[in-house]
């Protein structure tokens, strides 16, 4: 089975988007402290970002490229909002929300700060996407 979605390499298939050092990905989720999904694992060891497509008005944050990465931000949402290590903050916010993924259920959400961070931190909010491999279907029309 394809952890990946089928025409992903099409879409991002781009040098731009070549990811050059797999360990820079390994050591980021090291230092997170979160053993995420395999299809978000070979996504990011496979792809750098960010990313930005019109299917789903976020941009997708690289894990450690950039200065404003997953890493980055979730560590900010830690500290200041209280998530805990199983989330990772997938984006910029966008209107008031960001996509965080659940690395224990795979579940991607789309999270406003007007009362549904203080569900997801509950277990109340309802996910957008099942997986992250749904999400990347999305999010990439693929």
């Amino acid at each position: 089975m394809n952890v990946l979605p089928h025409r992903l390499d099409e879409i991002l298939g781009k040098e731009i988007y070549k990811r050059e050092d797999r360990k820079l990905v390994k050591s980021a989720l090291i230092r997170l402290g979160v053993d995420a999904s395999d299809t978000f694992q070979e996504f990011y060891y496979q792809y750098a970002g960010s990313f930005w497509e019109e299917h789903v008005p976020f941009e997708l944050l690289d894990i450690v490229d950039d200065e404003n990465n997953i890493e980055s931000y979730t560590f900010i949402s830690r500290k200041e909002y209280g998530f805990p290590k199983q989330y990772l903050v997938l984006s910029e916010m966008s209107a008031n929300a960001i996509l965080v993924l659940d690395t224990i259920t795979d579940k991607v959400y789309t999270v406003n700060f007007e009362g549904e961070d203080e569900l997801l931190l509950k277990g109340e909010l309802k996910e957008t996407w099942a997986s992250f491999f749904e999400f990347l279907r999305a999010y990439f029309n693929c």
